[in-house]
């Protein structure tokens, strides 16, 4: 069996990807790692019993050119209000994003590209089973046993899993977990303005409705607000540039 994991940037697919590794039958490869494995994979050599985690930058085309090689298909999906509240706050992650138009103080660039992404989903729903990050932390024994009856694997605790071990398909991202918590569930409460919030209510709407999230903005605490559209303007400058209006 071979599963592909799908994804957009700062979603939970580390966490996701470092669970399953931990299945005795399963060997898993995230960002950088799988980069050892595509290759082989799409030129054919059997790899059996394998989960693939790209770069996301995999799904940002229209197509992906290697689905093909894989049996089963997980999707992983966060709210995208605090996918896009931790992508500010790890530069690293939303550097190499295409700038886009400013409006309350969001980079518009970045929500864009979730729909770039996310295409990849909407367009064959059927194809995906779907995890949404809030309910692998706050519901996960129940999560993770759907998700290894749709890979139709046998149960197994996979939720206490090793720390980072690189050669075996671990992620330094997670160096000091060995469990989920729920410390980064619906954090864009506390974090966006109701003003930014109606951003995304604005531009993707059905597609939260479609994953289970509210579009409705809520009430937000005005310093945290601040400090956001704070980390929106060194986004801006580590992308380099002017600052986008």
């Amino acid at each position: 069996m071979r599963i592909l994991i799908g994804y957009s940037m700062r979603s939970g697919s580390t966490l996701l990807q470092h669970i399953l590794h931990q299945h005795p039958t399963i060997k898993s490869f995230s960002d950088l790692n799988s980069l050892l494995v595509l290759p082989p994979l799409v030129c054919g050599v059997p790899l059996d019993n394998i989960c693939v985690k790209p770069m996301d930058l995999f799904f940002l085309g229209r197509s992906i050119f290697f689905r093909k090689r894989f049996d089963r298909f997980v999707w992983i999906t966060r709210d995208p209000r605090d996918s896009y509240v931790s992508s500010l706050e790890y530069k690293w992650a939303s550097a190499f994003c295409r700038k886009g138009r400013k409006v309350n103080g969001v980079s518009t660039g970045l929500v864009k590209r979730w729909q770039k992404v996310y295409r990849h989903y909407f367009n064959s729903p059927d194809r995906w089973h779907l995890v949404r990050y809030e309910d692998l932390t706050m519901r996960p024994e129940e999560t993770t046993g759907q998700l290894l009856d749709y890979l139709g694997l046998p149960q197994h605790n996979v939720l206490e899993f090793d720390q980072f071990k690189g050669l075996g398909g671990g992620d330094m991202k997670l160096r000091k977990e060995n469990t989920v918590h729920r410390k980064s569930v619906y954090r864009f409460r506390k974090t966006l303005s109701i003003e930014q919030q109606q951003v995304f209510a604005d531009m993707i709407a059905p597609e939260m409705e479609q994953l289970g999230y509210d579009p409705q903005p809520r009430g937000a605490s005005e310093s945290f607000a601040q400090r956001i559209t704070s980390c929106a303007s060194s986004f801006d400058e580590l992308a380099g540039g002017e600052a986008l209006q």
